[in-house]
């Protein structure tokens, strides 16, 4: 095995990985559109013609059908992305999770790449490979429709960093024009490509080349196109941050990157636990950092005394690995606020980092004829797990139902995951389910907008069965419990406007209007009242 080993052409080595990602991942492209993929891909209407191109990059609102998720992000290349799929295949789920999983199988090959220029052979390239491919919490990253944006981004990411190191390795300054036009890709694809410009620190670091040789290509070439999309991104989205920072005193706000940092490590230490929401578990180490902020800590310290450790040895790849892990984990351990604590789709990127501190430490073992078959028998184990527990992790993501049912089983008293397994439910034609989903929703809110929100869409199940009396009662227990509920509202209007209580409509109506005049059905119910009005005044005239 060791003679056959070194002599592995890549192009067979890349084959086979590839084989391997297709037979792991092939039965995720049966599955249909999922949580956010109905907002950003299904009924998006910007990306059903090509002639929206340019506003794609000069208005945020063509990024989806929810004017929430329009706010947080500006990642035009990714619209453009889905603009595409629809244009060769419409709405068809099964493109464009195919298009992922190709992206996917595209950044394997690029990273099988880059480690080849760091010097690893084959075998070893491959298991850097094999490591990004069959991560299970990738899964959420590319079997997601919505996950694009990571895989699309990372991609660039990848070119840009092969590109870098051809600079470093060649002394060639004309490798950085191909480099920074990658990395500005990444940017409007995914605004985590932010962290480019410190990969490439880190590279130069691990390397101990001498920084000011290259701080002006990087300043110049990857730091200042980051710098003006920071600013364009500011420009259309009218703030840095994709949230307001949680309300909770400046010690705990300070202590959140350490214990996301903490709680990212024991997820890459042991994945086969999945979690879609990690809201609840975050907020139980915060309401304990007396004992988990010192642990976050010194785990913290510790990864950076590793990678220290390992730049003084001269394993210059696995340091960089350590580093570009790090780099990509800064702009989402909530520095600055983003929309979520912690999800799995944020490792994809720190993953391709650590696949060739993978590769380094199999190697490193591997130096000996029978230590590299055992480290290549341990792989292989390690991967045929991977492979198993992904099969148990497209069975989640394959529809809503599965989604919530089961990240609703793993957080049963997280408000929002029931909440979503109810429209789920409902969706799907499970009423019964639904209205149970809905009374667990109702124990876990926590104060009365969420009360509010759970009476309305108990209200909008009692309206769908044709039980006005039943439902109307409801709309107003949810507007008394939160006067800024304009939905419910709306729905008194149209309970009021079935009734023909025109002027009850009216008012619950304007009320509603007031609260959110953008709400595409309370606005086209004023049309049909107005008209049902003045069919009112032609008839008395």
């Amino acid at each position: 095995m060791e003679k056959i080993l070194p002599r592995l052409r890549p192009l067979w080595v890349s084959a086979a990985v590839l084989s391997l990602v297709f037979v792991v991942y092939g039965r995720s492209l049966s599955g249909g559109f999922v949580f956010d993929d109905h907002h950003f891909v299904e009924n998006n209407r910007s990306i059903r013609s090509l002639s929206n191109v340019l506003s794609f990059f000069s208005d945020p609102s063509t990024q989806s059908d929810h004017p929430g998720l329009n706010t947080d992000i500006y990642r035009p290349l990714t619209t453009l992305s889905f603009a595409l799929d629809h244009a060769v295949a419409g709405t068809s789920p099964a493109f464009h999770r195919t298009v992922n999983l190709l992206l996917h199988c595209c950044n394997v090959l690029l990273l099988i790449r880059l480690c080849a220029l760091l010097g690893f052979s084959g075998p070893y390239a491959a298991l850097a490979g094999a490591f990004f491919a069959l991560f299970p919490t990738n899964v959420e990253s590319f079997v997601w429709i919505s996950g694009r944006s990571s895989v699309l981004s990372t991609a660039f990411i990848l070119c840009s960093a092969v590109f870098f190191v051809k600079r470093v390795e060649t002394g060639d300054r004309r490798y950085m024009l191909p480099s920074a036009l990658a990395a500005a890709a990444g940017l409007f694809t995914r605004e985590t490509a932010a962290a480019v410009p410190l990969i490439a620190l880190a590279y130069v670091f691990a390397c101990g080349r001498p920084l000011r040789s290259y701080l002006k290509d990087i300043g110049l070439y990857l730091a200042l196109p980051a710098a003006l999309f920071v600013l364009l991104r500011f420009a259309m989205l009218g703030r840095l941050q994709q949230a307001a920072p949680p309300d909770m005193p400046f010690s705990s706000l300070a202590a959140v990157p350490f214990l996301l940092f903490a709680k990212y490590a024991e997820i890459v230490l042991f994945p086969f636990s999945m979690m879609v929401t990690y809201t609840d578990a975050i907020n139980a180490r915060l309401g304990a950092l007396a004992a988990f902020l010192p642990a976050a800590g010194a785990l913290a310290l510790g990864y950076a005394g590793l990678t220290v450790f390992l730049r003084v040895r001269g394993q210059k790849a696995a340091a960089w690995g350590l580093l570009w892990a790090l780099a990509a984990l800064l702009p989402v351990l909530n520095i600055i606020s983003i929309a979520v604590y912690a999800a799995e789709r944020l490792l994809y990127l720190p993953l391709a980092g650590l696949g060739i501190v993978f590769a380094a430490a199999a190697r490193g073992i591997g130096d000996g004829t029978r230590t590299r078959s055992a480290v290549m028998a341990a792989a292989g184990g390690l991967f045929l797990l991977y492979a198993v527990n992904i099969q148990d992790r497209l069975k989640v993501w394959r529809d809503d139902v599965s989604l919530w049912s089961y990240d609703s089983a793993r957080n049963p008293g997280n408000f929002l995951s029931l909440l979503r397994l109810a429209d789920a439910l409902r969706a799907a034609g499970d009423r019964r389910g639904s209205y149970t989903a809905l009374e667990g929703a109702l124990g876990a809110a926590s104060d009365d907008r969420q009360r509010s929100i759970v009476r309305n869409e108990l209200g909008t199940l009692r309206a769908a069965a044709n039980d006005l009396d039943g439902a109307e009662p409801l709309f107003s227990l949810a507007a008394e419990l939160d006067p800024g509920n304009h939905l419910a509202f709306y729905n008194l209007a149209m309970a009021r406007f079935l009734r023909r209580d025109l002027s009850g409509a009216a008012g619950y109506l304007e009320r509603s209007l007031r609260l959110n005049g953008t709400y595409a059905p309370a606005r086209a119910l004023a049309g049909a009242l107005e008209k049902r009005l003045n069919d009112g005044r032609s008839k008395g005239n």
